[in-house]
């Protein structure tokens, strides 16, 4: 199946966090308070790919208040912070949604991802992602997580689609 009829089936786009919607870095205030900085351009892009009726998600193995805010600031409908076993909360978002493996994009970077990835229909990873998790890949973004590859994603979704 080519690239464009995978992205005209999507009507899920899952994302991993840390080193994908941010650079994988941690910042920790002195008090222990963890900080994460994120990409503006990333937000537009899910804004753009929510507006296409696409709805979005995120699975993290972390849990963040800083994560939450921004999460519900760009109306992310599924949020599942904390989960490290990401392909069971795949499974029950998929039977709640009542979708199939194919109508479900994923975003990821790292080999925790890799359950994920092998199962939906349309896979990605951020350019500096290891070997092994570009290997189960459809597409390799340009840009390194955090900086920008949820919107490139997101554009090449939408392109994809209008084709």
């Amino acid at each position: 199946m080519s690239l464009r009829e995978r992205a005209r089936k999507i009507k899920l786009l899952l994302m991993d966090v840390d080193g994908v919607l941010t650079d994988g870095r941690l910042f920790y205030t002195e008090e222990g308070e963890m900080i994460k900085v994120f990409n503006v351009h990333d937000g537009l892009g899910i804004k753009r790919i929510q507006r296409e009726g696409i709805k979005t998600g995120v699975i993290s193995g972390r849990e963040s208040q800083a994560l939450r805010s921004r999460l519900e600031e760009l109306g992310i409908e599924e949020i599942f912070m904390g989960k490290l076993k990401k392909d069971g909360i795949l499974e029950e978002i998929k039977n709640r949604l009542s979708l199939n493996y194919e109508e479900i994009a994923f975003v990821g970077d790292d080999l925790v991802d890799i359950p994920v990835l092998q199962k939906v229909g349309f896979p990605v990873c951020v350019r500096n992602s290891p070997p092994q998790v570009k290997e189960v890949c459809i597409y390799e973004t340009i840009r390194s997580g955090g900086e920008g590859a949820i919107r490139e994603v997101a554009d090449l979704i939408i392109e994809l689609r209008q084709r």
